[in-house]
């Protein structure tokens, strides 16, 4: 009987040998894929470099304030100029019209 407690305790040491060696293998795995992963995000990352110039280079609040600001007064220089040569527009219809009425009275008179 105790010979076979002792083969039984082989077989269940080499079976907990066989399955740390396996986990051990596994383990390793996983660390190269996350070790892989880890590096493709670090490839794919700004750098702490490159996101302080991008910072660096976008505009503040206060610059699109400005912007808009300066859009604004051109706008309202353009819709006062349409609105201006809107009137000579007018005017240049009444001319126009006046001196058709003048060229057909001078029609009929001939």
């Amino acid at each position: 009987m105790d010979e076979k407690v002792y083969d039984l305790l082989e077989k269940l040491y080499a079976e907990v040998l066989n399955v740390k060696t396996e986990l051990k293998e596994e383990i390793q795995g996983v660390r190269t894929e996350l070790k892989e992963e880890i590096q493709e995000l670090r490839d794919t990352m700004a750098t702490k470099a490159e996101l302080q110039e991008i910072k660096n280079t976008m505009a503040t609040k206060e610059d699109l304030e400005l912007v808009v600001e300066e859009l604004k007064t051109e706008i309202q220089s353009v819709y006062d100029e349409v609105k201006e040569l809107r009137n000579d527009f007018n005017i240049l219809e009444i001319v126009t019209t006046k001196s058709a009425l003048d060229i057909a009275k001078l029609k009929a008179v001939r």
